[in-house]
């Protein structure tokens, strides 16, 4: 009934106004793991690195400038995989804090000597009936876990079921639920962590602290 209703009110509050709404972030940590997803012989042909800001690559993704600008601003990082050097599948992540740009919000981790957040997941649609998001999660473990990375938190909207199973597959689990109503430049937060109430106007952010482990 909950998850129903917050659809059928964000779908009304869309329709009255473009810069109205409502968004459910299920927050998900997801260990970073030390053994293959795939077998070896699925990923003979593919690699996987960062793509820097200035690769080509990056203005071909599905988001607008001015946010892939912010998102390296921050420090954020674009990781790739590449099937006979063509790109298949991207992530992003951040080592820090994560400025979400949806809503105006700071993910902050506690733990950040072996902690990542990682967003905005995406496979190619010519790829989507294969290997590349099980192959692009793995190539993503290896690289992270050679960096002293334990754990992976993301933020998952909750009225999409299709990508929360895919996190449950790789062993990921809830470490919280936010909802943001957005009113133009009013927005308000409940969170099942810690801030748990925010009410912000303007340029104001919520903030809120990742701090839950596997």
């Amino acid at each position: 009934m909950v998850p129903g209703g917050l659809y059928l009110a964000d779908r009304v509050l869309r329709k009255l106004s473009s810069a109205a709404g409502i968004y459910v972030y299920e927050l998900m940590v997801q260990p970073i793991a030390d053994q293959p997803i795939l077998l070896s012989r699925l990923v003979r042909n593919m690699e996987f690195r960062l793509i820097p800001n200035d690769d080509p690559l990056i203005a071909t993704m599905p988001a607008r400038p001015e946010i892939k600008e912010a998102r390296f601003a921050q420090g954020a990082n674009c990781f790739g995989a590449f099937r006979k050097g063509q790109l298949v599948a991207f992530l992003w992540y951040c080592t820090d804090a994560y400025r979400e740009d949806e809503v105006r919000c700071d993910y902050v981790l506690a733990a950040r000597h072996d902690s990542v957040f990682d967003f905005d997941l995406y496979v190619l649609p010519e790829h989507r009936l294969g290997v590349a998001f099980a192959a692009l999660w793995q190539g993503a473990n290896a690289h992270l876990r050679g960096r002293g990375i334990a754990r992976s938190y993301s933020r998952v909207t909750w009225f999409n079921t299709a990508s929360r199973r895919s996190h449950s597959h790789l062993g990921g689990k809830r470490a919280g639920v936010a909802c943001f109503l957005v009113l133009g430049r009013l927005e308000f937060m409940v969170s099942t962590i810690r801030s748990h109430v925010s009410v912000t106007w303007g340029k104001g952010r919520a903030r809120l602290e990742l701090r839950e482990s596997l």
